[in-house]
């Protein structure tokens, strides 16, 4: 070859040109070795109690077995949010399988990829997972009337003034969290809450009526699943049925002339010292925006990393 500087600048220009799906596919072969380490992470501090929203969910439920022996089978279910093989871990464990399974013939599936990836990493972070497990302690607190504390959270006559919520009772927080019912539409066309049958004793406990989606959306509580947590604590699949639900819920409203508000157009206030990687939200106010792939694929992990999961406040 004449001018073999040619052909070493064409290899050079070549290598420049990394096109958006590799880069993506790059940033996530890392991501896989960074799930499975965040994972085998939070179980281990589950199993060894250096969670604390985990072990105050076991001394919640020791007391209240005993307090409430009526709602025992409940408290007994509600415990388990608490450990490895409960369900609040394990539906991570499950959407990362789901992770693996998902399509990556596009850019567009390599960056909803990635998206999932993001918000799983985050769900996995010891302090945002010990801010997760709130709401089962403050639902705990909620079924002792007031004997236990609430943590991470304003009280609950503070909160419901604050943001004219109506009092949805003990449980109120898990309403509209798909990890313990679902919305179903009535004959009448209007959707409402349906416990699934380890949480049907929540009827009790929250009133005992079928509680609609347009009214819930107007009057919801705080919770942190809604009000921090839904992006990172939702599979792709339920978030797709939560704004499904929004969506036709507001056609049906705008058909009679009427208006509806969206359960999440407004943060609604009363978390007490939640973390700081809690509180940083996505700027879309759901899922991550597709341009998050250009982000390093080790912040996360560096984030995670630098925050331990003690110290959350209280309320009563």
């Amino acid at each position: 070859m004449k001018h073999p500087w040619i052909y070493l600048l064409v290899l050079l220009l070549l290598a420049g040109c990394t096109s958006r799906s590799d880069k993506l596919n790059e940033m996530l072969s890392l991501r896989y070795t960074e799930i499975d380490s965040a994972v085998s992470r939070l179980e281990s501090m589950l199993n060894s109690n250096q969670i604390t929203n985990a072990t105050r969910i076991f001394a919640y439920s020791n007391k209240l077995e005993t307090q409430k022996p009526e709602y025992a089978e409940l408290i007994q279910n509600l415990r388990k949010n608490g450990e490895s093989k409960g369900p609040m871990f394990q539906s991570l464990v499950d959407r990362y399988e789901q992770f693996k399974k998902m399509p990556g013939d596009s850019e567009e599936q390599l960056e909803l990829k990635y998206i999932e990836s993001s918000n799983l990493l985050e769900a996995l972070n010891p302090p945002i997972f010990n801010d997760a497990l709130s709401d089962t302690v403050n639902v705990l607190a909620d079924i002792s009337e007031g004997t236990l504390p609430r943590v991470n959270s304003i009280s609950k006559d503070e909160e419901s003034l604050s943001n004219k919520s109506q009092d949805y009772g003990a449980g109120g927080q898990y309403i509209g969290n798909p990890h313990y019912g679902q919305w179903r539409t009535g004959s009448n066309g209007f959707s409402f809450w349906e416990w699934y049958g380890m949480y049907a004793l929540f009827d009790n406990l929250t009133g005992g009526r079928r509680h609609y989606y347009h009214d819930w959306s107007r009057t919801r509580p705080y919770s942190y699943y809604h009000d921090y947590g839904r992006y990172r604590y939702t599979s792709p699949s339920n978030y797709k049925k939560q704004t499904q639900l929004e969506t036709r819920t507001k056609k049906t409203f705008q058909s009679q002339g009427k208006k509806f508000n969206s359960p999440y157009a407004k943060q609604r206030v009363g978390a007490s010292q939640l973390s700081k990687t809690s509180k940083t939200r996505p700027s879309s106010g759901s899922f991550r925006k597709a341009s998050s792939y250009r982000n390093s694929a080790s912040s996360t992990t560096r984030r995670a990393n630098s925050r331990t999961s003690r110290g959350p406040g209280r309320g009563k």
